[in-house]
């Protein structure tokens, strides 16, 4: 079982590399703390981003295994990160892109320009944390769309999908459940 979840974690590591279209050179400071270096990225993604990671590593229930940000462009970064929840054993990996666009206008833009056929609305309603943190308000748009692809049952067919705007940061996320700890 372990060797499959290192074998998924490597595969989703080397997919997401792939779909970025980007070389950087690598900074590590520890194995849960991997970013990649880019000119000038945006001083408020760059902010927004740090404090996301610090709430995974104040949040008792959790635990952060692996973080590894590969920046794309000055405005976006793709995120791949490993997440033990330690109440219920279970082990996810988020592939996600984060955008962020010069207006609110132009997030709404881009959100209402995506195919979202299988996906809902799920929330509207922010709670606080690293946004509010990062801006000192929280955000006048709060639209978190989610589509459950596949059984939630059988881990090997489960995706969640998740697009979510907050004013004018956008967030694409996908989740894979990579298996249950006994």
């Amino acid at each position: 079982m372990e060797k499959k979840l290192l074998a998924i974690i490597a595969i989703v590591i080397v997919a997401s590399l792939s779909v970025a279209g980007c070389t950087t050179t690598s900074n590590t400071t520890n194995n849960t703390n991997q970013t990649t270096s880019a000119a000038a990225h945006n001083a408020t993604l760059e902010k927004y981003l740090a404090a996301y990671k610090s709430v995974y590593s104040s949040d008792a229930s959790e635990s952060l295994q692996a973080w590894q940000l590969t920046w794309i462009n000055s405005t976006s970064a793709n995120l791949l990160e490993t997440v033990l929840n330690k109440t219920t054993n279970v082990t996810d990996a988020w592939v996600e892109t984060i955008m962020l666009f010069p207006t609110t206008q132009d997030a709404t833009n881009y959100v209402n320009a995506t195919n979202m056929t299988n996906y809902s609305l799920a929330s509207t309603v922010y709670s606080a944390g690293a946004y509010q943190n990062v801006t000192g308000h929280a955000p006048q748009i709060d639209r978190n769309y989610v589509w459950n692809e596949g059984n939630p049952s059988n881990i090997s067919e489960y995706r969640f999908h998740e697009i979510t705007q907050l004013d004018n940061l956008v967030w694409l996320s996908t989740k894979t459940v990579l298996g249950v700890l006994e």
